[in-house]
């Protein structure tokens, strides 16, 4: 048993977290509900009511985002807590400080003491409501100048909602289809979902989207006393930006940074930071974020990582790879967590993908995440036309898949298989 007062390693964290999985189950969406997370937060004496927080929703380009905004504050001279999901490599980094995660030390450190308050308590959190508590009050005890805080799903009843300042500023990432299970089958109920983060006198960034989606949004910030909206075309940031991007810069991330651009630009007319150098700016674009169009070069094959897993996500990994390597069809390590329609996917890698490996992965953080059956994935992929073929044992799949002949491999699919692949081979961190 670990002796959860005196934890010094991520590991020894990690085994005190597994008692949190599994504890409440996801099913529809308006029984996922933001009170307990509430309670725990009134427990810990609101620690989120110490923060300034910019608060991400959407589906598509929020932790990329949100990496970029505080890399930008950063730069600005401002202290800035950082917390996303999920996380890729290493548990502590669901908490950053100023571009850099707690050092395990640290993490074990703070967790510990953490740990000591709510360990008691009668009513049991989850892992995410934990993990999100954790990095409220930490970022409170760091006395950040900035908490920079992505959803894990949806928004409205999201545990990272407990953030109701009238100073917070909501920013909105491309929204589409994505935990319809949760949030809602149509754009209307996942937008009011996504939107749920807007309260009384806060101010929501976006852009322009379909106008189901903006509808919605819309009427939620109607709802909200004091609040406002502020809407943006990509060309026009880009405009008012006025440099380049460094060569290479995937299309999808010139979209997100541009976006968290608009944010630092609101934020520093309103709170008087200094502005960035051209130099500063530049640097915070070539922030790598974990998973997104994360490259190496392993016995002369390119190998990107891109943890897309829905249609939205996928359409643009494969604009932006198709951009920088024009002439590859590159063999594809694939898997799909349960519940994500491989339909969506599918004609995608029928257009852009050479061979397609398919294998299987089992990962847990906030709940047990288990991978498709990969002969159920492969009668859809091969219903359009993609060449695939099925290679259950995950390292196995990663040998096959090295020795493909082809000078450019991508594993795609999902953000676990990428993390567990990770975790059992180093030379792809």
């Amino acid at each position: 048993m670990v002796d959860t007062m005196n934890l010094t390693t991520l590991a020894e964290v990690e085994k005190v977290m597994q008692s949190y999985v599994g504890v409440a189950k996801q099913t529809a969406g308006q029984h996922i509900t933001i009170g307990r997370s509430e309670r725990l937060m009134a427990h810990l004496g609101n620690p989120e009511k110490q923060l300034r927080v910019v608060h991400l929703s959407g589906t598509s380009g929020k932790t990329s985002t949100a990496y970029y905004i505080a890399a930008l504050l950063t730069a600005a001279g401002c202290k800035v807590g950082l917390t996303v999901s999920p996380y890729v490599d290493r548990l502590n980094e669901r908490v950053q400080v100023s571009g850099v995660p707690l050092s395990e030390e640290q993490f074990a450190g703070y967790f510990a003491e953490f740990h000591k308050l709510i360990k008691d308590r009668t009513e049991t959190p989850t892992w995410f409501e934990v993990m999100i508590a954790f990095a409220y009050w930490v970022f409170a005890k760091e006395n950040v100048d900035y908490a920079v805080i992505e959803t894990g799903l949806g928004g409205l009843e999201d545990s990272t909602n407990v953030a109701a300042r009238a100073d917070k500023l909501c920013v909105i990432t491309d929204i589409g289809y994505d935990h319809m299970e949760q949030l809602g089958n149509t754009l209307g109920k996942i937008a009011y979902q996504k939107a749920g983060i807007i309260h009384e006198n806060n101010t929501a960034l976006m852009y322009n989207q379909d106008a189901e989606i903006m509808k919605v949004v819309r009427y939620w910030v109607s709802q909200q006393e004091g609040a406002d909206l502020l809407t943006f075309e990509q060309d026009r940031l880009a405009q008012v930006y006025g440099g380049d991007f460094p060569a290479g810069l995937p299309e999808y991330q010139k979209r997100n940074w541009l976006l968290a651009f608009a944010a630092y630009k609101w934020l520093a007319k309103r709170d008087a930071l200094k502005s960035i150098a051209k130099a500063d700016l530049r640097q915070s674009q070539a922030v790598q974020v974990p998973g997104r169009m994360d490259t190496r070069l392993i016995d002369e094959k390119t190998i990107i990582m891109d943890g897309a897993h829905n249609g939205q996500k996928m359409t643009a990994f494969w604009k932006s790879f198709s951009v920088q390597y024009t002439a590859a069809l590159p063999t594809v390590l694939f898997a799909l967590k349960q519940g994500k329609e491989a339909a969506d996917i599918a004609p995608l890698l029928a257009k852009y993908a050479g061979n397609v490996i398919i294998t299987t992965y089992t990962k847990s953080q906030d709940l047990p995440v288990l991978s498709q059956e990969p002969s159920e994935v492969a009668r859809t992929l091969r219903s359009h036309g993609v060449s695939c073929r099925v290679v259950k044992d995950q390292n196995e799949a990663y040998d096959v898949f090295l020795k493909s002949t082809d000078k450019v491999g991508v594993i795609t699919g999902s953000f676990f298989l990428i993390s567990q692949l990770r975790m059992e081979h180093p030379e792809l961190r």
